[in-house]
């Protein structure tokens, strides 16, 4: 779910926005405190323009909980594993790679299989098994807030095996000394792993590495050893397709209070104590309880404003996040990593959720050419890639460039080929350069290079996993888009 997972349709993409209640919360060092105040004499010396500008920083501050919530609530919602769900604490497995009929996502990517587990550590700690690969094999792990807070990587394990010991903030046991352990300072953790993969011919190898990994409860692990198989439950309520779907669609009182709940179990950090003492003031906030009544007659007005315009408001804010290259652009640090910049946080989490912090991967988008002109399968062009320019990965990492159409979604052609890798049999020019041509038209000059293309705009990404620091720093030049006719 890229976005991760997030199920971020493009038409729901345009008609969210933000609009809900400040995020009222005293933190301490010790952890949160709840309160009990009377949201009327909290909010009853604010003006409507201050009432309307908390509200705003408080939905923009609780949206990332309320997806990653609603994310973990459909994935988990089933009482047995089955297709991309699994109660929390199992492993889920994608067995086949993306094509034109994947639509449960934006965007999918063509290069990996995702392994994912649904955390929930309010219990016990989760001990996870992975087994050592010669192959780009990386976890992402996401707290409740969408920080990436760890990213172990498989073809780092010594030995056969590496394990994982994850705690949530209410841990008080010992972690073994032979694991790793990640501290979570929240009670949900999202992983999300990823497997390089070469195409149908080795999806065998992939599953096997898949069947080597396991959870476990980290009391059973030490007592009986035993692979953790709980059930989970099953609820219509949460039977929805996409989480943005069930979070647009919430009622202002019904988003707060869930917001101030989850807050409890997932604290806000230390540094959000400055926006959390302003927040209090419309009761959004660990415990508190939130009365959309203290907006009046507007409350209904400012909430579908804010969930209406959610992108156009939290853009402006991220645009110095944005990295342009040439005919491509991409979001840079501090991606995945957000500190304290909450409308950043709030966008990517809409637009991109999941997403991986540039040290890991970096994904540039291209809708226009080398001459601005939006890209369109009925023009030719080409991309070309200088040998002295070539983008460079770490050990094990990887490129690829995937077509899209303008709905997100993978281009359905004859070729079933969505994308060019550095997997693929293309062939380079005589300088070591490479070009990948672009076309709605066969490509019969250059089959090998050839990137079927609707009859329709559409646009690119450039994944890049595991890039070298210049890359990561957009510190190089991306490739260049020529239009041939």
């Amino acid at each position: 779910y890229k976005s991760n997972l997030f199920s971020m349709k493009t038409k729901l993409i345009h008609n969210l926005a933000t609009a809900a209640m400040m995020l009222l919360a005293t933190i301490v060092a010790t952890g949160c405190n709840t309160y009990s105040d009377n949201p009327a004499n909290a909010s009853k010396n604010l003006t409507d323009a201050e009432k309307a500008d908390l509200l705003e920083r408080a939905y923009v501050y609780a949206l990332p909980l309320m997806l990653m919530d609603a994310t973990y609530i459909h994935m988990t919602n089933v009482v047995e594993p089955v297709g991309q769900q699994a109660p929390p604490n199992r492993l889920i497995h994608a067995r086949v790679l993306a094509n034109a009929n994947t639509k449960e996502v934006v965007t999918p990517n063509v290069d990996t299989n995702y392994t994912q587990v649904m955390m929930d550590l309010s219990g016990d700690a989760l001990v996870l098994r992975l087994p050592h690969t010669d192959r780009f094999c990386l976890a992402q792990i996401l707290d409740a807030w969408s920080n990436c807070i760890a990213a172990p990587v498989a073809t780092d394990i010594e030995g056969e095996y590496g394990y994982y010991c994850f705690t949530g903030p209410k841990f008080k046991g010992d972690v073994p000394a032979n694991m790793t352990h990640i501290a979570s300072p929240t009670d949900h953790v999202w992983m999300l792993l990823r497997t390089v993969c070469k195409g149908k011919e080795d999806l065998s190898n992939v599953h096997a590495i898949q069947d080597e990994m396991r959870t476990y409860m980290l009391n059973d692990f030490l007592t009986t050893g035993a692979e953790y198989t709980g059930k989970g439950t099953y609820n219509p309520d949460y039977d929805f397709k996409a989480p943005v779907d069930y979070i647009m669609t919430m009622p202002m009182d019904k988003f707060f209070a869930r917001a101030n709940e989850l807050m409890l179990t997932n604290p806000p950090a230390k540094e959000d104590a400055e926006w959390l003492a302003d927040l209090k003031r419309i009761n959004v906030g660990p415990g508190l309880k939130f009365d959309a009544s203290i907006f009046g007659s507007e409350a209904e007005t400012l909430w579908k404003n804010l969930v209406t315009n959610i992108i156009a408001i939290t853009t402006p804010r991220s645009q110095q996040f944005v990295k342009p290259n040439g005919s491509w652009q991409f979001y840079g640090e501090p991606i995945a990593e957000f500190g304290t910049e909450y409308y950043y946080r709030a966008l990517i989490a809409v637009a991109a959720l999941a997403a991986n912090p540039v040290s890991v991967a970096v994904y540039p988008r291209a809708n226009v050419d080398a001459d601005g002109q939006h890209l369109n399968g009925n023009h030719r062009y080409r991309l070309h890639i200088t040998s002295d320019n070539w983008p460079e990965t770490k050990p094990y990492g990887f490129w690829s460039v995937t077509l899209y159409g303008e709905d997100n979604f993978l281009y359905d052609n004859e070729q079933n080929r969505y994308n060019i890798t550095d997997r693929d049999n293309w062939k380079r020019n005589d300088d070591g350069s490479l070009d990948i041509y672009v076309s709605h038209e066969p490509d019969t000059d250059h089959p090998d290079n050839w990137l079927p293309a609707p009859a329709d705009d559409f646009h690119l990404i450039f994944r890049i996993y595991n890039p070298v620091d210049r890359i990561a720093h957009n510190e190089w030049t991306m490739p260049i888009i020529t239009r041939l006719d």
